[in-house]
């Protein structure tokens, strides 16, 4: 059930949790059933965009089961720093926890999953495909976007995605060589933006986030806060009432880690290097899986580039799944396709080390 974004999470108003920044080893029971349009039984899962705000220290933030070794978020210090989370739902609450360092979190609400037959809608994924960049004019004029800025994109009716009956798309956002420190919302086309945010940038440094966002008049809109940004959005995939894909949350499980060996050879992802992960049969994900959502992180990267997750045995997209600098540690979550019961991870440049935490499948 895609729902337009709202807040339910601010330890920096007292929004959703006390007025206090989380410390070292501690935990946030943030309650979601019965709020801002989540009914109060039949939820297996949130869809939440969670920030950590001016952590004091690099660390790493857990959403729900407590895995080690198997974190949420990872953030460097004095970087704000958000992951879109499909967290499961225990008693009508999430837990979110802090490892180290102190730091204030936000949680905005995207939708959820539901067990009730009469209610939501589906998922059909596609190859993931670029339907936005304003550097070279893909779905908007080739322009940088000011402060204060929209964007609205077409996404109905185009590569693949049905022209009538899409209640929401899934996209990767990316924000590339921002002049000042902001953020992005993205939201349903012709309403209001909502008060807040999708992907936090700082001035030069292209970041990028999955975003899930409900789809009215066959569009989406794209806000940028502050300076001017280019913006891309790939797509990978749609929700409908005639989709088939249903959601099947995974114990976090990590299936791919080049730095031991887990999931593929040992040793770092060169430029114009790939790396093909089985999923299917793996961690519970059934062998005919449509889809895998997961936790892809890059660290101890040697230059600038991105990662692209894309299905087995198909062409490489034109796209980005995930922007990361030299030396610096990024995750966030994308959604893949699987073809063959296997993805796969193309690395742009340098060395870079690749992990792939499982947070849960789809099947049809």
């Amino acid at each position: 059930m895609p729902l337009t974004s709202a807040r339910l999470l601010d330890t920096r108003e007292g929004t959703g949790a006390p007025k206090a920044r989380l410390g070292a080893g501690g935990t946030l029971s943030l309650r979601v059933t019965g709020a801002q349009g989540v009914p109060p039984d039949g939820v297996t899962s949130v869809v939440l965009n969670v920030t950590a705000v001016d952590p004091s220290e690099d660390g790493r933030l857990t959403a729900g089961r407590a895995v080690p070794g198997v974190p949420s978020l990872t953030f460097a210090a004095h970087r704000t720093t958000a992951n879109l989370l499909t967290v499961p739902v225990t008693d009508g609450k999430v837990e979110l926890r802090n490892d180290t360092g102190a730091l204030d979190v936000v949680a905005d609400l995207a939708g959820y999953y539901t067990d009730a037959a009469d209610r939501g809608s589906a998922l059909t994924p596609i190859t993931p495909a670029r339907f936005l960049d304003t550097r070279d004019g893909t779905g908007a004029p080739k322009a940088r976007v000011g402060a204060g800025g929209t964007v609205a994109v077409q996404v109905a009716g185009v590569k693949g995605v049905p022209a009538e009956g899409v209640t929401a798309v899934v996209m990767n956002v990316t924000a590339v060589s921002p002049t000042s420190s902001g953020w992005i919302t993205v939201h349903p086309d012709g309403q209001p933006a909502p008060g807040t945010s999708n992907l936090n940038f700082t001035a030069g440094r292209t970041v990028s986030n999955l975003v899930t966002v409900p789809v009215v008049n066959g569009k989406v809109d794209l806000r940028n806060s502050s300076g001017t940004v280019d913006l891309l959005a790939d797509v990978t995939g749609y929700y409908s009432a005639n989709g088939a894909g249903t959601f099947s949350t995974a114990t976090p499980l990590r299936l791919l880690d080049t730095r031991d060996g887990t999931g593929a050879r040992r040793g770092t992802v060169g430029a114009g290097g790939i790396v093909s992960v089985q999923v299917g049969g793996v961690g519970g994900v059934p062998a005919d899986a449509t889809a895998v959502l997961l936790n892809v992180t890059a660290t101890g990267a040697t230059d600038t580039g991105y990662l692209v997750a894309y299905p087995h045995n198909t062409g490489r997209p034109a796209v980005s799944s995930l922007n990361y600098a030299a030396g610096q540690t990024v995750s966030h979550q994308v959604l893949v396709p699987v073809i063959d019961g296997r993805v796969v991870f193309y690395n742009s440049a340098g060395n870079v080390d690749v992990t792939a935490d499982l947070t849960g499948w789809f099947t049809a």
